[in-house]
């Protein structure tokens, strides 16, 4: 690595060119991508590849500040069922959306969508 590379532009990710768990691991390495748990272990999520989607960089703490609102929830008896659901584009298996619900019973308590790319 030279004097001035640090200064030289990175190509932009192209999330829809990455679809499979071999690609998502190396932009991962090059911080272009972290990992981020479909179900927080603060529920009782596996802390194993199934429970794990690959996002760009930032959107896991948006995640975290959900589940934050949704441990409220669960701790004050308003919510008691939880759903993860991500949207893909193309073959990509980095998701472009992944909406968050949590209901008590019949009724939905919380809903919010993170648009990721």
């Amino acid at each position: 690595m030279g004097l001035f590379d640090m200064f030289k532009k990175k190509e932009p990710v192209r999330f829809e060119e990455i679809d499979s768990i071999d690609k998502a691991k190396k932009a991962c390495r090059s911080h272009d991508l972290e990992r981020m748990y479909i179900l927080s272990p603060i529920f009782g999520g596996m802390k194993d590849e199934s429970n794990i989607l690959y996002v760009p960089v930032g959107i896991n703490k948006i995640k975290e500040g959900y589940d934050a609102v949704l441990a409220d929830l669960v701790e004050q008896g308003k919510a008691k069922s939880f759903n993860c659901n991500p949207q893909y584009r193309g073959r990509s298996i980095v998701p472009c959306k992944i909406t968050i619900v949590s209901s008590n019973g019949s009724e939905e308590v919380f809903r919010e969508t993170i648009n990721v790319w």
